[in-house]
């Protein structure tokens, strides 16, 4: 070996071996401050991960609930269109289609109730669970007085002349408070 080489392995030697030394030199303090760092960066990276999994999980939630909310509102729906069908196929089973009829037109303002019921109630299936609540007590009552009303049909076949124009203009009153109720209850949901 040259002496030119074995100059430059002595030098290469003594800066590896104050290297190796400087490392070794490190003091506690410094190998703590080290470690508590890098605890500081994995408590960090976790903290991140978890935060994304609960965003993760808060959409997945929410598209859950839309889902749910949805669904149960087109089951109102389809319910409301078949109990407009049912009502229609009643009608024509009685045989009681021609619109002059007192019973067929009491029928119909009774009708528009049930349609604004069935409407009302598809909304509320999306609404929060408290307005969902007060929807449905309020709704019984409303239901009670639409059985009402049936009830009153036949009475308003017994009369005639200007007692039945009165009849079916207080009828037609009630009806018309009635639907001004349930119009008020939906703008609650």
């Amino acid at each position: 070996m040259t002496n030119h080489k074995q100059t430059l392995l002595v030098i290469g030697a003594l800066v590896v071996g104050a290297s190796a030394t400087a490392a070794c030199n490190r003091t506690p303090t410094d190998a703590h401050n080290d470690a508590v760092a890098a605890q500081q960066e994995a408590d960090k990276t976790a903290a991140k991960a978890k935060e994304d999994a609960d965003k993760k999980i808060a959409e997945a939630n929410t598209d859950v609930q839309k889902a749910v909310d949805d669904a149960r509102k087109q089951a109102a729906e389809a319910q409301a269109k078949a109990n407009e069908k049912i009502r229609d196929a009643n009608r024509d089973i009685t045989g009681k289609t021609d619109t002059n009829d007192v019973r067929s037109w009491a029928q119909q303002k009774i009708d528009g109730v049930n349609n604004d019921i069935d409407s009302a109630k598809a909304k509320a299936q999306t609404a929060p669970a408290k307005n969902k609540a007060k929807f449905n007590a309020a709704i019984e009552d409303i239901q009670h007085q639409r059985d009402v009303l049936q009830t009153e049909v036949a009475s308003l076949e017994t009369r005639s002349g200007d007692s039945l124009d009165k009849g079916k203009q207080e009828f037609s009153d009630r009806v018309d408070r009635v639907k001004d109720r349930i119009s008020n209850i939906e703008k609650s949901l």
